[in-house]
This record gives structure tokens, sequence and C-alpha cells, in this order.
């Protein structure tokens, strides 16, 4: 996620199996992924603490590539 609070909030996904890369912020483990809210609007979830946020921009990445 950006660290910029105030702009837009934007993850890097894979693009089939929506595992998001970076940080969770309240825990600090890697293993988030992308939830859609009712609204349609995007977030990303920590499988670990279950912590859940929304975010703005979702970049897409082809594989397992991670650059």
């Amino acid at each position: 996620m950006s660290p910029d609070e105030t702009g837009p909030r934007k993850v890097r996904a894979l693009r089939v199996s929506g595992y998001a890369f970076g940080p969770c912020t309240a825990c600090g483990k890697e293993t988030r992924a992308l939830v859609m809210f009712d609204d349609y609007g995007w977030g990303v979830e920590c499988l670990e603490c279950k912590h859940v946020e929304r975010v703005d921009e979702v970049e897409y990445v082809e594989g397992g590539e991670e650059s």
C-alpha cells in the first residue's frame, strides 16, 4: 500500500490468485488477499489477523512476478 495516506491507496496483486503484495498495516505479515465489498469497492484482508482495509486502486501483476 502507498505509505502516503493522503493520496490514493494502491495495492499490487496477482491477477489470478488475488494475493496482495506488501505487509499488513496491523500485524506486518505479508499474507494479504484482495476482497470486494458490497458496494463493489476493493480492499485487502490480512489472512493472519483478519484486518481489512479499503484501497482505491489495484495494480495487477501477471504470474508470480513482483517486479
